[in-house]
C-alpha cells in the first residue's frame, strides 16, 4: 500500500520543527547566557564603566576556580587600567567544578593567541571569573588555555 505523498512530506516538517525548536531552546537557555556575560564584560572593559564591570566579574581566590569571591573596588580600576582590545569567542566548554560548572570560552585575542575567558553562574546570573593571581602575563582576565581540536 503506497501512502500519500503528503505524509512523508508532512513528518519531515514535523521533524524539522521539533528539532530547531529543541535547539533554540538549548542556545537560548544553555549556550546563551554565558556568552551574554562576556559580552556585557567586554563591553564594561571598552568603554570603562566601573559599575557594569563590577556586576559582570567574579574574582577566583588563589588559583583555584571553585572558589570565588566578589571583586574590590581597587581590582576593578587595575583591570580597567591595563587597557583592553576585544578579542573573539571561538567555542565554548563546559567543566564541572567541585560546587558549580563553569564555561570556558575558547578566546582568541587580535594577534592570534588563544586563552580561556571563564563564565560562572552567581546568584541566578553568569559573571566572568577573574583570576586573582594573573594567569597570562598579558591580560589579567584571561586564562591559559591548551587548544586541543
Amino acid at each position: 500500500m503506497k501512502l500519500p505523498v503528503r505524509l512523508p512530506v508532512l513528518f519531515f516538517i514535523g521533524v524539522l520543527l521539533a528539532g530547531s525548536t529543541s535547539l533554540g531552546y538549548y542556545y537560548y537557555y544553555v549556550y546563551g547566557p554565558p556568552l551574554k556575560a562576556a559580552e556585557a564584560f567586554m563591553n564594561a572593559m571598552e568603554s570603562g564603566d566601573l559599575a557594569a564591570l563590577t556586576e559582570s566579574i567574579q574574582i577566583s581566590i588563589g588559583r583555584e576556580v571553585d572558589d570565588l569571591r566578589d571583586p574590590e573596588p581597587e581590582e576593578v580600576e587595575d583591570l580597567l587600567g591595563g587597557g583592553f582590545e576585544r578579542g573573539r569567542i571561538l567555542d565554548q566548554r563546559l567543566r564541572e567544578g567541585r560546587s558549580r560548572s563553569f564555561h570556558y570560552l575558547v578566546y582568541r585575542e587580535p594577534d592570534g593567541q588563544v586563552f580561556a575567558l571563564v563564565v560562572s553562574e552567581h546568584d541566578g546570573s553568569y559573571r566572568v571569573v577573574i583570576p586573582e593571581v594573573p594567569m597570562s602575563e598579558r591580560r589579567p582576565y584571561l586564562w591559559d588555555y591548551t587548544w586541543t581540536n
